[in-house]
């Protein structure tokens, strides 16, 4: 029985939540949960019967296998570092807060002195078994263009000086590497950083925000010595929060069910 403790009862957290009450990952508990907003956990609590901790400093002392940060980025360092000391593995669903490469190296060398695993779920893009596969190789080339609706980028182009009720055709709203789009698209993409992480590689980033469109689109391309690789992935956005994908959540449940089966299929 995987036991697993939850840090951000929102949308991400309770989607996970209601999968696992339901039986669709199995062999797997929610054993504590924590949020700043104690009404939200009290609400999760009910659906899963786990136990409601003070702080994170609580919850990582039970008696768990998996910490599932699904909080925001700026939970990413304590949750990860606490539940690592504490020898827990940790899910870190803000993956943007890796853009930082001082905390993607501190964690990364926590983790292994303590022995213990930091797990990214593949998120909204496809094809990280054969980019991974690539990156054995020299990787040469890695460009990331997404394209969302003006409403799921909405807070984004008003930070930058667009009137998004004013775009009637699609428009490029970035260009630029991976560390400036997280800056700037912080709820938006997470998936550059997975991208980047995977390959070891700086992506180019283009973000579109196209106002004729429903869905979230992804195109990949990864070029390296021993071949290259061009996906596109269009998916629907996630009902509870539209600034993510339906994928975002659903990769998160499928890799819980991963590590709770006894066979793994893919790298």
């Amino acid at each position: 029985m995987l036991k697993i403790g939850i840090v951000g009862c929102g949308a991400i957290g309770t989607f996970i939540s209601k999968k696992v009450s339901d039986g669709t990952i199995k062999n797997t508990k929610i054993v504590a949960l924590y949020d700043r907003n104690v009404d939200k956990a009290r609400s999760l609590s009910k659906i899963v019967e786990a136990k409601i901790c003070r702080d994170i400093d609580e919850l990582v002392r039970e008696d768990l296998d998996l910490v599932i940060e699904s909080a925001s980025v700026h939970a990413v360092e304590e949750v990860a570092e606490k539940s690592l000391k504490n020898g827990k593995d940790v899910l870190i669903m803000s993956v943007g807060a890796l853009a930082d490469k001082e905390l993607f190296l501190k964690l990364k060398k926590l983790a292994k002195s303590e022995n213990r695993k930091i797990y990214l779920p593949s998120g909204a893009i496809g094809g990280l078994d054969a980019i991974k596969a690539l990156k054995l190789g020299k990787i040469k080339e890695v460009v990331l263009k997404t394209t969302k609706p003006v409403c799921a980028l909405k807070d984004a182009l008003k930070n930058l000086g667009y009137e998004p009720e004013k775009i009637k055709e699609e428009v490029v709203v970035y260009e630029g590497d991976v560390f400036e789009a997280i800056k700037n698209f912080p709820a938006n993409i997470n998936v550059a950083v997975v991208l980047s992480i995977a390959t070891e590689y700086s992506a180019k980033v283009v973000i579109v925000a196209d106002p004729k469109i429903k869905l979230n689109r992804h195109e990949i391309f990864v070029k390296s010595s021993i071949g290259t690789l061009k996906v596109c992935v269009e998916n629907v956005p996630f009902e509870e929060n539209p600034k993510t994908s339906a994928l975002a959540a659903y990769s998160a449940v499928r890799l819980i069910m991963d590590l709770a089966d006894p066979i793994k299929v893919g790298t």
